[in-house]
Order: structure tokens, then sequence, then C-alpha cells
């Protein structure tokens, strides 16, 4: 397993020994599987493979999981139960981010809050190298796991929450948990120091840097919470209307931290860590304490990925602004100079470039081996070359944008094929040029809003703020289920409600209002937040100039 390691090898007999009961051995091995049988192989000859599909041992780790935690009652359960739920709920993440895999992810919280995992570190300063007052290498082994496992609970909640938008379950204010270290010194209990993830993304990489800690998924990490910090940016979780001047000049300057960040922990990362165009052919390797070259690669891809995705939440947003829908005919002064707007998209599009350039250089099954949360950056680069197509300025080769769009695609759909993922995103994507090609239409057009003789632009002023306060974010959204929600699309393009609305008015609602899953007036007719999110119509369309 390569998204992270939850267990040294040769440590799973000795604990599966010591539990309690069966049943929680039954549960742990059964996680496990229903990991490892989406790698199964037809080796009978026979021409169908008649072993159990991953998500029948799926049923049996959760069923006896379930027992087993009731058993506990009020007492704190054994850690190897976090385990198991983890691996469970890692898999109910990879098909989708609906109610039951978030719920998992609550439960994953509360049950490494139980057993105080957040404050592993509670009494240490971070530790450089290894360190001359070296601790018990057995404790320390044995805390080392139980980090792995809270970093992966964080990871899973940074994941989930992003696509829901949402708050996450872990409070960042209260880590005090050390980064994990490298496969490589924990398998071969060699101490080697660390260091807590700092809640001021400006000092990350530097503490970081200073620990002397080469891990690749402690470097992931770092990357993964600038993600994080950059969605709150953008999307302030606040519901109060604010100056859209002042948001707009706050956001910028959050923003501009945010790439500085990001460029000061790239330029320091360990040279091992930085992907120079190499092949990354995910081989393995038969030696079981050892890193396999499978392993190292899929590190390579995560980071190189999700700096790619960080990069996208930062430039985007001017993107996004100066589409030709989100502009007056009658206003010029938030035209953007030629030079300018073509440097947004350079910078937006290098990185959906670089993406599909490291897809070219991985193996044709690298998706197997790679962390499948990625897949949604994936998308995001395939997004990006539909808006360039469409929207992007001349100068921008649309030949080679429908290229790489058809490489990405590719690659999404091996991603969903494999992990058995949600067709929401390949469904998506199949729509999203018809309705950008729909939207410059409608730009050039007069945008008579429905129900009014009055002319107005398609985000007119007087919706600015109202627009702000949705994309901020209301809370208590609800939604509810709706067995094809092509029609509701297809109808708020065109500008008008879409089915089961209850209440429009024409007079204060902007086109763009509808694709807001926290407006009052759509509550009722989307179950799913994923199909706005991640990186939605909305996500490339929804945001005031900057």
């Amino acid at each position: 397993m390569t998204s992270f390691s939850l267990f040294k090898p040769g440590s799973i007999e000795p604990k599966i020994s010591s539990m309690r009961t069966p049943e929680e051995a039954e549960a742990l091995v059964a996680a496990m599987f229903s990991f490892s049988a989406r790698f199964r192989t037809n080796s009978g000859g026979s021409g169908q493979d008649q072993s159990p599909a991953g998500s029948y041992f799926f049923d049996i780790a959760v069923s006896r999981l379930d027992r087993s935690l009731r058993d506990y009652g009020d007492t704190t359960p054994p850690f190897y139960l976090l385990q198991t739920l983890i691996l469970t709920t890692f898999y109910e993440l990879t098909r989708s981010v609906r109610s039951q895999s978030w719920r998992s992810v609550g439960n994953c919280v509360r049950l490494a809050y139980d057993m105080n995992l957040h404050l592993i570190d509670a009494d240490q300063k971070s530790h450089n190298g290894a360190a001359s007052n070296t601790p018990d290498v057995t404790q320390w082994s044995l805390l080392e796991e139980r980090r792995r496992a809270w970093w992966a609970v964080w990871e899973m909640d940074v994941f989930a929450s992003t696509i829901r938008r949402l708050p996450t379950g872990i409070d960042w204010s209260q880590n005090l948990t050390f980064l994990p270290v490298h496969d490589h010194y924990w398998f071969s209990d060699l101490y080697h120091g660390s260091c807590c993830l700092p809640r001021d993304p400006g000092l990350r990489w530097k503490a970081l840097s200073e620990s002397g800690n080469n891990s690749p998924r402690a470097w992931f990490i770092v990357i993964n919470s600038f993600m994080s910090n950059t969605q709150l940016v953008v999307y302030t979780p606040s519901s109060a209307p604010q100056s859209v001047d002042n948001d707009a000049e706050s956001t910028a300057r959050e923003l501009s931290i945010m790439a500085n960040c990001l460029y000061c922990t790239v330029s320091s990362l360990p040279p091992e860590l930085i992907y120079q165009s190499e092949p990354l052919d995910f081989r393995t390797r038969s030696f079981p304490r050892d890193i396999t070259p499978r392993q190292y690669h899929s590190d390579k891809y995560a980071i190189y990925l999700m700096t790619r995705l960080c990069r996208f939440m930062i430039h985007h947003q001017k993107i996004c602004a100066a589409a030709p829908w989100m502009a007056s005919s009658n206003d010029s002064s938030i035209d953007q100079p030629g030079h300018t707007a073509t440097s947004d998209w350079a910078n937006y599009m290098s990185a959906a470039d670089e993406i599909a350039g490291i897809i070219r250089s991985s193996a044709v099954d690298h998706h197997r081996y790679v962390n499948p949360f990625l897949m949604n950056t994936v998308w995001f680069a395939a997004a990006a070359q539909c808006a360039c197509r469409v929207i992007g300025p001349a100068a921008f080769d649309k030949r080679l944008a429908e290229s790489n769009l058809d490489l990405l695609r590719l690659t999404l759909d091996r991603f969903i094929s494999f992990w058995g993922s949600s067709d929401t995103l390949k469904a998506k994507l199949s729509k999203l040029e018809t309705h950008l090609v729909h939207l410059v239409e409608r730009s050039k057009e007069s945008s008579i809003v429905p129900g009014n003789n009055a002319t107005a632009p398609l985000t007119s002023p007087a919706n600015t703020t109202s627009l702000n306060h949705a994309i901020a974010g209301q809370p208590g959204a609800q939604y509810s289920n709706t067995e094809d929600n092509s029609s509701f699309i297809q109808s708020t393009v065109s500008g008008f409600p879409g089915p089961g609305t209850t209440s429009f008015n024409p007079d204060t609602w902007g086109f763009s209002q509808p694709f807001l899953p926290g407006n009052q007036a759509w509550r009722g007719i989307l179950n799913d937040p994923t199909d706005f999110f991640p990186f939605g119509l909305e996500e490339l369309l929804m945001y005031d100039n900057v």
C-alpha cells in the first residue's frame, strides 16, 4: 500500500495474536483484503477470476468491526481497531465522499482523539536528525506507528472536507504529533527526529527542514496542508456579508502568501523527492524491509501532483474572473490587459500541462499504485484543458489542449475503473465543455434576465455581495436526492430555475447563484455535494474579480 504505511513488515502476526477475540482479527484481515483484492490476478487460466472482490471483504470487515467496537462500550478500544477503521474508511473514500464515508472519517477522528493521538509529542521539542539523547528505540517505534495512524486520519479528513467544502474534524491548533519519518528508519528501527506541523503556513517548511526529516510523507503532508489553507482563503467560512473590495484585496494578499509558502517548500524539498521528468515505472522489489521503487515513484508522483493542485487553487481565481460572462459589457474598467491575462493563463495552464507530462512519463498502470485521492487533481487538469479550448487566449495551442484532454480523460477513466470510484467526475467532465460553450454564447447576447425586461450582466453588481455571501458558505446547507440532474444543470445554464424550485426571484438572482450548493432556493434539489465538487462547474467559474 503506497498511500500510507500503517504497519511495519513482520508486525501483523504479533498484533493478531494479541487480539482479544477472533472477530477483531477477522476485521483487520478483511480490511486489508478489501484493499489487496483489487490487485488479484487470474492464475487459474480459466479466463474468469472467481476470487471475491474487495467489496466482499469490506462488508466482512465493517460488520466485525462494528460489533467489536460496541463490545468496548465507554472503554477506549485498542489501537488496532482504529487501524482497521482507517482501512475501511479509506476503502469508502476511494468510492465516493458521500454521507457514509463522511461519517466514517468523523469516527476515525473521534477515535483518534479518544486515544490522544493528537498529543503524542506534546511534551517534546522537535528533534534534529539522530539526536544525541536518542530515546528508547522500541518505544519510539511504537509511537511512530501511532503517528502514522494519526496522519492517515488527518489526510482523509483534509481530503473529505475539501471535497465537501466543510470544516475539518481535526483542530490544527491542537496538533502536537510529529510528522512521520522516512519508512527506512522505522522499518529498520533507526531513530530519526521530526517535528510537528506548525499552524502558521510560513513556518512549516522551515520546521521540517530544520528537523532533518526527509520523509516523502512528511513533505507531502506539508504541501497538502497548503492546499487546505488555500481553500479556506478562497471559500471564506464566514456567513457575514463583507465588502467586495476589501474581500478581494484580502484574498489576493493571502493567496500571495500561500504562493510564497509553496515556492519555499518546493525549493526546500530533499533532492531525491524532486521529479525531474525521469520515467516512473513503478516497479517492485523483493526485499520487504527496503523501500521499493514503486513506493519511491508513488511518493514523487504524489508530491508533484499536490504541488500542481495548490498552484491551480492559487491561480485559477483570476482566470475565472476574466471569463467573458463574468463582466458587464458596460463596465470596461475590469478588463485585463492582454499580456496580464495571457500571463495568468500561462501560470494556470502550466500546472495542467505538467500533470499531463508526468502521466506520459509514468507506467501505463501507474493508477494502480498511487494514492487514488489524486484522481481529483487529474480531473482538475482535464477541466483546465476544457476551459483553455473554449475561453483560453488565442496564443494557446487548442490542438495541444485537445490532445492533453484525451490523455487526462483516459487516465481518469482508468482510475475510476480500477478503484471502483463514482462516475460523477467522469460524467461531469463530459458535460463541462458544452456548458462553457453555452455560457460564452450567452455572454455575447443581451443577457435578458428571465421575467424582467431590463438587461443585466450575467453577474450584476447588485448580485455581487450575495454571490460572495453564498460562496463563503451558508451554514446548514442541505441536499436531497435527484436521479438525474442533467436537466437541472441545463436549465441553470439557460437561466431558468431547475425542477422542484419553490421560489425564484429574477430580480435578485444572478445566473451563477443556482450553481451554489448553499443557496436556499436550491435546497431539496441536490443530495450529493460531489455533483459540484471537487472542482465542478462553479469551481471554474464562480469567482468575482480580484
